[in-house]
């Protein structure tokens, strides 16, 4: 149990799930990986591994700074000695719980799965649920649904979010583009120009999409718009200007998804 700044409860709780038993009700299924011992499956005459020493995980500060709450799910390999090991993300939430996560999980102690009466190791899938109670927890849950149902502000928000984080991990970038993405495709004006400037400036330069993003923007009078088109087009190509102009014309709003 962990008591955060400014007296707002927080919990997580752990579910263990054992791939291939049907001990619980959502059962995640992990690939499997080749190690130097030989992996069994839970079932049959195989028992599931039980934790005898699970310590809770601790909440990322900049989850618990805006309410963040998620499902990490983590795919592991119990030996026969009943240590963790070959931990690895199968679904990511980003904000860093991905990471405390992992943190958590390596510290576990099991009582290993059993052949015959003898311990072996196996594959399971842990889920870690990060849950937050009282303010924070009503701060994201809010913007959370908001952008669920569809509104391109809280889409925004949210991927300013994540795309805004002082150590931004991959699975940070892909979620908070996927709302950025959302937006933009939505018709909001800052959302298409913050996709212009994440394009642009990516190491791939995809030139046309960044020009028409940033020219969506300006029809819609952003007002950042015209230098950052200025500056593009000197470094475009007269055929990679008419791929931007061709998908100016050919793009329509898309509701969000």
């Amino acid at each position: 149990m962990l008591i955060p700044p400014g007296n707002v409860r927080t919990r997580t709780s752990v579910i263990l799930t054992v791939v291939a038993a049907v001990c619980l009700s959502a059962i995640v299924h992990a690939q499997t990986q080749t190690t130097p011992e030989a992996i069994e499956k839970v079932g049959g005459p195989v028992s599931p591994p039980r934790p005898i020493y699970d310590p809770e995980p601790e909440f990322s500060e900049s989850a618990r700074a805006v309410g963040y709450e998620g499902v990490c799910t983590l795919g592991v390999i119990v030996g026969a000695d009943g240590k963790p090991s070959n931990i690895r993300v199968i679904n990511a939430i980003g904000m860093g719980l991905d990471e405390k996560a992992i943190e958590a999980v390596r510290s576990w102690r099991f009582s290993p799965a059993l052949k015959d009466g003898k311990p072996v190791a196996v594959q399971i899938a842990v889920e870690v649920d990060f849950h937050l109670y009282g303010k924070a927890h009503g701060k994201f849950a809010d913007l959370s649904a908001k952008a669920q149902a569809g509104d391109a502000e809280a889409q925004l928000e949210l991927a300013n979010l994540f795309l805004k984080q002082r150590r931004c991990s991959p699975e940070d970038e892909a979620l908070g583009l996927r709302y950025l993405g959302n937006a933009a495709n939505q018709g909001l004006p800052h959302a298409q120009f913050l996709m212009g400037e994440h394009i642009a400036r990516d190491g791939s330069a995809n030139f046309p999409k960044a020009y028409m993003w940033y020219t969506l923007a300006r029809g819609s009078g952003y007002k950042h718009s015209d230098k950052a088109l200025k500056e593009l087009t000197a470094r475009m190509t007269s055929e990679q200007l008419q791929v931007g102009l061709a998908l100016v014309d050919g793009w329509k709003p898309r509701p969000a998804h």
